[in-house]
């Protein structure tokens, strides 16, 4: 059986403490309901259903008086306080379920640098703090079957593929050169003609060959004849210039991801020196697959950031 007090904090509408509190901090009945953007009477009759709830008179009404009770002193106390509580958890609250949450799960080449990702990733976590960043890397023929497949829905690769279903969007290039490390032989040697790369031992990404992500190194050693013999391989940028660094061979990484390792010399840039060879990056997502939101705002914004890059 319910306690009177515990009766009284059950039946209690707070939308009638507030109307109280308003009424007594605008002092009048008629101020209250233009604060409140409700008719006079309605405000009254909230008052007399908060007193009859109470069983205590809270404010004198007279002509010309307005003036708190002892007991309404002290409810509007209580109320205040209260008042003060939840005005603070509004601000805490209030437009939490119009913030986007979710997440953006994105599959990259490992080599891959794109000026319009970099952005946009640094835009939208600005804009949308409480969506998950969840990034992997794979080689770009696996990151096409994955989102063909609809193991994912996002992937930036530097391969494309004319398949129905399937989008390819190009939306950056990247710059890649040469390098060897301090225990090669052409380490610090300046000005080396392209022909002194012809069978040296390579080290080489799973994506350069023919008709995958990196073909345009494939081409350009075949134009040139920069054949040796293949000493090392990996689909990741770091393992792969781990093994050039080490002096396994050269082989072929992004200007951008090499640059601090070239200031610290570990890394030395083999020809050609003035027409570094470019890859493609490709956003890669499906036609006929929904994305969510949150992914949809993502590839919008990185779709306007590949934009105003490259023009």
């Amino acid at each position: 059986m319910m306690t009177p007090n515990q009766r009284l904090l059950r039946n209690l509408d707070w939308n009638l403490l507030y109307t109280f509190l308003i009424i007594v901090e605008e002092s009048s009945i008629t101020g209250a309901a233009r604060w409140l953007s409700l008719s006079q009477p309605s405000v009254s009759n909230a008052l007399k259903r908060l007193e009859n709830e109470l069983n205590m008179r809270l404010i004198e009404r007279k002509k010309g008086l307005f003036s708190l009770t002892n007991q309404g002193l002290l409810v509007y106390e209580y109320v205040s306080s209260v008042g003060d509580i939840l005005s603070h958890m509004a601000d805490h609250f209030v437009g939490q379920e119009q913030q986007l949450h979710g997440e953006v799960d994105i599959q990259i080449a490992s080599h891959l640098h794109c000026p319009a990702l970099d952005q946009t990733l640094t835009d939208f976590h600005q804009q949308y703090p409480n969506v998950l960043l969840s990034i992997n890397t794979q080689p770009s023929a696996q990151i096409i079957t994955n989102v063909a497949l609809g193991h994912t829905r996002i992937g930036l690769s530097n391969k494309s593929i004319n398949q129905t279903g399937l989008s390819c969007e190009l939306i950056g290039h990247e710059r890649l050169a040469f390098f060897c490390g301090p225990n090669h032989a052409l380490y610090q040697k300046k000005d080396i003609p392209l022909s002194a790369l012809k069978g040296l031992d390579y080290v080489s990404f799973e994506s350069d060959q023919p008709g995958e992500g990196l073909s345009c190194v494939t081409q350009f050693r075949a134009e040139h004849q920069c054949w040796g013999k293949l000493v090392a391989i990996s689909s990741n940028e770091e393992e792969v210039r781990r093994l050039i660094i080490a002096g396994v061979g050269f082989g072929a990484l992004t200007m951008e991801g090499s640059r601090a390792y070239i200031e610290k010399q570990q890394l030395w840039q083999l020809p050609p020196y003035a027409e570094l060879l470019m890859s493609k990056v490709y956003l890669v997502t499906q036609d006929n697959q929904p994305l969510p939101i949150a992914e949809q705002l993502f590839v919008a914004m990185l779709r306007t950031s590949a934009s105003s890059t490259t023009s």
